[in-house]
């Protein structure tokens, strides 16, 4: 066997080798998943969840102070008591807004009963200006507004009482920057299912959406 045929053997099972071990690494090694920031009444948290929806691990952002949580627990007590209607600021009837456009909705559905985050892109095509003031949906209790902003420091949630979209402007709700906290479900909804969205603009106009659900490791839609 001549030098060169020697060579290219030892090459030949070098590179073997070299690619079975990458092969065992890429195997073994332990996936990587992204942290989450997830909204609830009780304050803004970290969480990380598997491709099978099991939690590997949350930590606190940011908390509501215990008096604070039980105010607000004792209002939505008298609200559900006094049969409230959902906070939009109309009076029926509504009309359906064509010129409105709402795409690439979707809520990320996270499990342990923790609330769900809805995102879209809107287009305002109307001519005028805008001013969305509420959301609801049949399928939860539930929903509202919401602007990740940072305080001292610290990521928190603030309610949107309203939001306003100038003629020919556009409104993005997305993971780093607004939300649509939905809270307690009527149903169970898993990925891949359907839930619609009713969106509440000053002067009586709605624009009804439907929106997929996801799983608690989608980033978009």
């Amino acid at each position: 066997m001549n030098a060169f045929l020697k060579k290219l053997i030892g090459i030949t099972a070098l590179a073997l080798f070299a690619g079975t071990a990458w092969w065992a690494v890429e195997y073994f090694k332990e996936p990587q998943y992204d942290w989450i920031e997830v909204c609830t009444m009780e304050g803004v948290k970290r969480v990380k969840y598997d491709n099978e929806g099991n939690l590997l691990a949350e930590e606190w952002i940011s908390q509501v102070p215990a008096h604070v949580l039980a105010a607000i627990e004792e209002a939505n007590k008298t609200e559900t008591a006094n049969n409230s209607p959902p906070q939009t600021g109309f009076e029926e009837p509504y009309a359906e807004l064509d010129k409105v456009q709402i795409e690439q909705c979707w809520v990320r559905l996270l499990p342990s009963n923790l609330p769900a985050a809805g995102y879209f892109e809107l287009k305002n095509n109307t001519g005028q200006e805008l001013v969305l003031t509420g959301v609801e949906s049949k399928d939860y209790g539930v929903a509202i507004l919401h602007e990740n902003v940072k305080k001292q420091g610290m990521l928190t949630m603030v309610a949107l009482p309203e939001v306003r979209i100038p003629a020919s402007g556009q409104l993005s709700f997305s993971p780093i920057t607004n939300h649509i906290m939905l809270e307690n479900s009527n149903r169970a909804l898993k990925s891949g299912d359907f839930i619609g969205l009713i969106f509440y603009f000053q002067g009586n106009g709605i624009k009804t959406v439907q929106c997929k659900m996801k799983g608690p490791n989608a980033l978009s839609y």
